[in-house]
């Protein structure tokens, strides 16, 4: 999302520039490669649905204007055309926040229930590369597939806005893994392995907090008001990636 956002205060300034132009020709043909360019933009981005929208809105008069220079008329229709659409962009960030998971339902509805489809990004929960290093350690001992694809998961989900899913999964990596450490709970990891105090602080984090925080929305049965997780509450992807680094490393060094 935060790249996104950066992208679209660049285009909104592109679009900005168009009202400088004072040639009726070179404005009209700037003016529609920026709504070329925002459209396929939008359309990877985000869906196809949004790039129509941003496709009916109000277009250049330019072209009609007969004279180089155009008439008043059709310049205020063209500067209130890119105004529209700047405001358009930018609402867009709020309301690609608030509409993917209804987006994920509509599209996986209109193609029978048979494919879900979303083009959420952001930064990833945990980081690929440390997915990658959990996937090439070698089946002895463990099974590693099932992390590996919890973690993948928890990507899904922060991209996509599933706050609920992120704690839920985070919890159960943290449940997943304690045989890997030869402990029989988590809690026998953040209080008593032999590690640095700093990979002890970080366990002890995972613990204690991800697991209220995930235990409340687990467990916490319907009331008459709720207040929905959000990114900063469900963020432990620090110490849980201090957690796999040392999967990692325990299987390098054995």
């Amino acid at each position: 999302m935060a790249n996104l956002a950066d992208d679209l205060i660049t285009l909104v300034r592109d679009g900005r520039k168009l009202c400088d132009q004072n040639q009726a020709r070179v404005a009209h043909l700037l003016f529609v490669n920026w709504l070329n360019k925002v459209s396929g933009k939008i359309r990877t981005e985000c869906s196809s649905e949004l790039a129509l929208e941003w496709e009916i809105l109000p277009s250049s008069p330019l072209q009609k204007a007969g004279v180089e220079q155009g008439d008043p008329v059709s310049w205020a229709k063209f500067n209130a055309a890119v105004n529209a659409r700047c405001e358009w962009l930018a609402r867009l960030p709020s309301r690609i926040k608030a509409v993917v998971p209804e987006r994920v339902q509509s599209s996986a509805l209109a193609a029978g229930r048979k494919e879900v489809q979303f083009g959420a990004k952001s930064r990833a929960f945990v980081d690929p590369s440390r997915i990658n290093e959990l996937k090439q350690i070698g089946k002895d001992k463990f099974d590693f597939s099932k992390l590996v694809r919890m973690c993948e998961e928890i990507n899904i989900c922060f991209a996509a806005d599933c706050y609920l899913a992120v704690a839920m999964l985070t919890r159960a990596i943290v449940d997943h893994v304690p045989p890997i450490f030869n402990a029989n709970s988590f809690a026998e990891i953040a209080n008593n392995y032999s590690g640095q105090k700093s990979f002890k602080e970080s366990m002890q984090a995972l613990e204690n907090s991800s697991r209220k925080i995930a235990d409340q929305h687990l467990h916490c049965k319907i009331r008459d008001a709720e207040v929905l997780p959000n990114a900063t509450q469900v963020d432990f992807s620090q110490p849980l990636d201090v957690l796999l680094g040392e999967i990692v490393r325990l299987h390098k060094r054995g």
